[in-house]
């Protein structure tokens, strides 16, 4: 493969993969430089099923996360390596809602009867997703992307005009990274904390957010994720006791099946979040950089509507 590629992406989370993959399918060839590879990325942390979470502007997520969805049944759902299955998902209130603002992404919703609700609780919003089993997906991920002959360098990069003297057009999916790589105070971290438990017999997906908190119960293939946490400007990485605990209260309120929990680990990640999604073009001396970044907790949710764009963009720019 050519040492001077066609795309030189940065970053290896779920992001960069999926525009790194999109690209190769179009038959370009790509490298990807980036300072944490899976395992080891924020993506591998995630709950990661398909629910637009803290992310803007929600035109543009709407349309994305419809779109992502659309394409993780076509070409993720279907490889049994990639972890993904389709999970009933309610979010729950504590008061009477109207329509869900990401209605027009899904192909139906309906709501659940009185009895389906946990005490507490008075409406909700039911529909089918996808859940992916996050360091399963990831590893897919990296596969198909080096199945299709992209190329992934262990690389940190702190100064753009690095990857710019390398590549004129440099894709830039660094999410948190981008603070520092590009002085943008707007994108800040977001705290997510999970408990890995053993399967039960509990099957759907429940996303409640209540003055106590975030609650999540998402069953996957060979484990379930318990949350979690959402910490506005903590960029704390280490596990809290306390924040488990109360993860662990919150998810037996919830359902009784979670009254006994035995816990398999505990993790913690920093969500990337903005005030909305930064994907355009930006002209720097020296070179193009496309950004796509700031997914807040949406990084699944918006990977391959948002990669579509940015193909988009690549591809105007006559590369």
């Amino acid at each position: 493969m050519s040492t001077s590629p066609d795309a030189l992406i940065l970053g290896a989370g779920v992001s960069g993969l999926s525009v790194g993959i999109l690209l190769l399918k179009q038959g370009y060839s790509v490298k990807i430089w980036a300072k944490d590879v899976p395992p080891n990325t924020t993506s591998d942390v995630a709950a990661a099923l398909w629910y637009p979470y803290l992310c803007n502007p929600r035109d543009k997520a709407i349309t994305w996360s419809k779109n992502t969805h659309a394409y993780l049944k076509e070409f993720a759902l279907p490889d049994s390596r990639s972890g993904c299955i389709m999970r009933s998902f309610t979010e729950l209130f504590e008061e009477p809602m109207g329509e869900p603002w990401w209605a027009p992404a899904v192909d139906e919703y309906r709501r659940p009867t009185p009895a389906e609700l946990p005490p507490g609780y008075v409406d909700g919003y039911q529909t089918d997703v996808v859940l992916m089993d996050s360091e399963v997906y990831m590893r897919w991920m990296v596969t198909v992307f080096t199945e299709l002959g992209g190329v992934i360098t262990i690389r940190e990069v702190t100064d753009i005009t690095e990857a710019l003297a390398e590549h004129p057009v440099v894709i830039n999916c660094t999410g948190l990274g981008s603070r520092q790589l590009f002085n943008d105070e707007r994108v800040y971290p977001v705290r997510g904390q999970v408990v890995r438990a053993s399967l039960n017999s509990f099957t759907e997906i429940l996303v409640s957010e209540t003055a106590a908190g975030l609650s999540l119960i998402a069953p996957r293939i060979d484990d379930v994720i318990l949350g979690g946490t959402s910490q506005a400007n903590n960029g704390n990485t280490e596990v809290d006791s306390e924040d488990t605990a109360e993860i662990l209260r919150k998810v037996a309120a919830l359902s009784s099946d979670f009254d006994q929990v035995n816990v398999l680990d505990v993790k913690v990640g920093l969500r990337p979040a903005r005030d909305e999604v930064r994907l355009e073009i930006e002209q720097m001396d020296g070179g193009t950089i496309i950004h796509n970044y700031g997914h807040g907790g949406a990084g699944y949710t918006l990977s391959w509507g948002c990669a579509q764009d940015v193909v988009e963009l690549f591809e105007s720019l006559g590369r």
